[in-house]
This record gives structure tokens, sequence and C-alpha cells, in this order.
């Protein structure tokens, strides 16, 4: 039951943009699941008793159900037409696009709904969690088939409660064109706002804070006061580059170095390095690693050590360097897997297009790479040039692989 909370316009403003990026976030979502764009517009806010809440257009409808489990309390009711879900789920199984009289939202239907929309406000959930700094989680998406909207039946409204719906235009490409409704307490809507003007408020503290400390740094000298306290770090203050004059610069070098050695011979600061000459019109010791001013320390550059590999040469007769030729031109049949399932004969026949397997592997695990059925090597899987690749990480050892090596 809603409290005696009240909303201001600045509040319907933040719902409004916090709303707009979630569902942005969905929008993406559901355009890589049907393979189309879609669009979903600036959301309209609108604070409405829950029992005068009308919404005929979307009726008969479907009603998404999502709780929030972690982060934010409360729950989020979507409201769509019936047509426009049936049109969205003949795009993901590759169905003809058209409203037929004789479909069904049976049990296959509804968890086709409730993937969709499991996708779409995960991607939203994602996406509130980075735009509100905090972790916000869902819980499965649960649909429901409404001849007559009445969000009573789904949520602990009493008839004077208050509620905030968030009309939205939603466009699927070459599908339809429709909108949907999203509704939701005005506890959680207050809670949301709340959140993001705090957080405003927090950055623009922080902005104030910075400036003042900007300010304060101008307004006070640069270099350290004669009269500064005994112990206080003095500030270094390299002295000013003399001009370059070749005669009075004979067999001396700036900030007190010795004299360097020729070109040709070891510089100072680089062991075992040779001194290139310096740019055009400046003497040696003008320019690092030649010369570095008080406080500053040489850098240590030293070569690298290669390993050296075994030798893997091997002394073959004629015939058999003929033989590995031949044998190196045999063409094998790379294939990368990604994971496995097990699936019984009876779900594999009704596997439609859209069907979602899911695999035993996690998301970012290395990839198998298979030759000839043989498992060879595990790898990233990359983007080059708009293909996919795969990075070799792992050399599986095997007797496949051995197999290669012999005569």
């Amino acid at each position: 039951m809603s409290k005696a909370i009240e909303i201001s316009e600045i509040q319907k403003d933040a719902i409004g943009e916090i709303m707009n990026i979630g569902m942005g976030s969905a929008a993406t979502a559901a355009s890589e699941l049907l393979n189309a764009k879609v669009w979903i517009t600036t959301p309209k806010v609108s604070v409405q008793k829950a029992a005068e809440m009308r919404a005929d257009e979307l009726e008969p409808a479907i009603c998404v159900k999502i709780v929030y489990v972690k982060g934010i309390t409360g729950s989020n009711l979507m409201l769509l037409k019936q047509d426009d879900v049936q049109m969205i789920l003949n795009q993901l199984m590759g169905q003809p696009l058209e409203v037929t009289p004789d479909f069904e939202f049976d049990e296959l239907n509804i968890s086709a709904v409730s993937e969709v929309m499991n996708q779409m406000m995960g991607s939203c959930a994602t996406a509130l969690s980075k735009f509100l700094d905090m972790s916000i989680d869902i819980s499965t998406p649960t649909p429901h088939v409404m001849d007559k909207i009445n969000i009573s039946d789904l949520q602990d409204y009493e008839p004077g409660d208050t509620v905030v719906a968030i009309n939205f235009d939603l466009t699927v490409e070459n599908v339809i064109k429709s909108e949907f409704v999203s509704v939701m307490s005005l506890e959680l809507a207050s809670e949301l706002a709340d959140r993001l003007l705090t957080l405003n408020e927090e950055v623009k503290h922080e902005e104030e804070k910075a400036a003042a400390e900007a300010a304060a740094s101008k307004s006070q000298p640069n270099q350290a006061s004669p009269s500064a306290p005994q112990g206080a770090p003095a500030q270094y203050a390299p002295p000013p580059m003399p001009a370059f004059d070749p005669a009075a610069m004979q067999g001396q070098t700036p900030y007190g170095y010795p004299p360097l050695p020729p070109q040709g011979m070891p510089a100072m600061g680089m062991p075992g390095g040779y001194a290139p000459p310096p740019p055009q019109g400046m003497p040696y010791g003008y320019y690092p690693p030649y010369g570095f001013p008080p406080g500053m320390m040489p850098i240590n550059i030293q070569s690298a050590q290669l390993h050296q590999f075994e030798n893997f040469d091997v002394n073959l007769s004629g015939e058999q360097k003929d033989n590995l030729q031949l044998l190196m031109g045999v063409p094998l049949q790379i294939s990368v897997e990604i994971g496995t399932a097990r699936r019984r004969v009876k779900e594999i026949l009704e596997f439609t297009q859209g069907t979602i397997i899911e695999l035993e592997r996690q998301a970012g695990a290395p990839v198998d790479v298979v030759v000839n059925g043989n498992l060879i090597a595990r790898g990233d899987v990359v983007v080059i040039d708009d293909n996919f690749a795969v990075r070799i990480t792992e050399i599986i050892k095997s007797k496949f692989m051995d197999s290669l090596g012999k005569e």
C-alpha cells in the first residue's frame, strides 16, 4: 500500500531520464536478439490512481512483472499488446510476420516472452547499475495474459494508491510500430529519482570544491618563499637554459657534468650503449641521456636476454624429406567449439528457429580448437576485419600432436 508520498516535477524528470537510459540499453539487447533495429523513444511520465489507470489501446495485453531483488525494492509492470508480442515472437522464431487469430500463448510462447523480457530488462538493470552507481538485479520476468488490464490483480495496490506510469513508443524495424507502458509504485519511483538527484548533488559539490581549490592554488605564489620555515621541502626550479655559444662550451657540459666521451663511445647513463649525434645545432650534453638536471636519475637500460630454444632439426634421408613434404601439404579441418550440451531426442525434435541452447561453458572461458576431431589447443575469440578468429593461449599435449611430429 502506497504511503502519503508526493512526487515533484524534478523527480518526474529524473524518473524519465533514468528510464530513458535503461530502456535504451533494453532496445540494444532486443535488437541483437531479434536481428532487427529496435527504437524505444523518450518516455512520458504521468502519475495516476491505480483504480483510474486505463490502457484500453493495449487490450488484450501481455503484462510482464519484473521484481527487483537487489539494490532497490519493488516491482515493475510492463504492459504490451498481445498482437505486438505475437509479431515479436514471429520475428524471433522466423515465422511469417502476420497476426493470426488462432495464435495461442501456450507454455512455449510464454516461455519465449519471458526470455525476451529477461534479456531486455536484464540489460536495463545493468545500465541502471552503472548510471546510479549501485548494484541492481532482477528476478526472472513473469508474463501474464490479460484480456482487460487491471494492475491490482498482479500488484498489491489499493484503489486509492498512486502509481507512476511511463509510456514509450516502440518500433521494431519492418515488424511493428506501437507503444507500451511501464508501471511502478510511487515508493519505487521516488527511490530511483532521489538516488539520481543525490548523485547529481555530489557531483556538483565535487566540481565546486575542485574549482575552489584551483582558484586558491592560482592565488598562491608559485615558488618557495625565502622566509619559509626550516625543514619545509623546497620546490625544484631548473636553471634557465643558457644561449648556445660554441666557443664558450668547448669542453663543458651543462649542470656541471664532466665532458662526455666522443661520439661512438659509451654514453653516460647508458651502459653498453653508444651516443647518437645530437639534434642539429645542439651540443652533446643538452638532452637526455647525455645530461640530467639535479634530482633526476639516468635511465638504466639493459639488453634483453633472449631464451635460446632447442634445435629441432632432424637428419632425414631424401625419401623421408619427400614424404614429409607430402605430409605437410595435407589439409586438415580446423573447428572451434565454444561449448557443448546434452539434450534428449524429444527436446532436439522440438528445436525451432530462436530456440536457446544453454552450454556448459561460462561466458569468457577459452574456446577449444579442434583439428580432425582432436583437441589440440585453447584460445580466446577475437575479431579481425569483421571476421571471427582465435588467439591461441594454450597448446594441449595429445597423441594426435605427437603423431604429427613422428617420422
